[in-house]
């Protein structure tokens, strides 16, 4: 588990995020409530999972902005749920980083585990 970036004072929201293909689960821990959205365009190809990366972009933004979720101030747990054939690379970590950077997250994880991540390890996330 590594700090990926760290900016403001106050954490106020935290979200744990798990991409699919072509699909977003958002958690947000703050209240309870759960999001799942599939994009109407493809941004996956045979080998990544984000291989459009404007289309995945587009997609994300939209997600968090028409469900109201607030990203001032937020922590984001991220974990690539699909396509992860013997782990992440450091670019498909970069990847995820710009996007969810683009989306507004100030301080983000990626969590390289396979497995759904528990509510009491998803508090360790600080």
């Amino acid at each position: 588990m590594a700090v990926i970036k760290t900016m403001g004072i106050f954490s106020k929201n935290k979200y744990y995020i798990k991409l699919y293909v072509n699909k977003i689960e958002i958690k947000d821990l703050t209240n309870g409530r759960t999001i799942i959205e599939n994009s109407q365009t493809e941004f996956n190809n045979k080998r990544l999972l984000i291989a459009e990366f404007q289309k995945a972009e587009k997609f994300v933004k939209s997600v968090f902005k028409n469900n109201n979720l607030n990203t001032r101030n937020s922590i984001g747990i991220v974990q690539q749920r699909e396509m992860v054939d013997g782990g992440l690379s450091a670019v498909e970590k970069r990847v995820l980083i710009e996007l969810f950077e683009r989306a507004g997250i100030k301080k983000l994880y990626i969590d390289n585990s396979i497995s759904e991540l528990t509510e009491k390890q998803l508090i360790e996330y600080k």
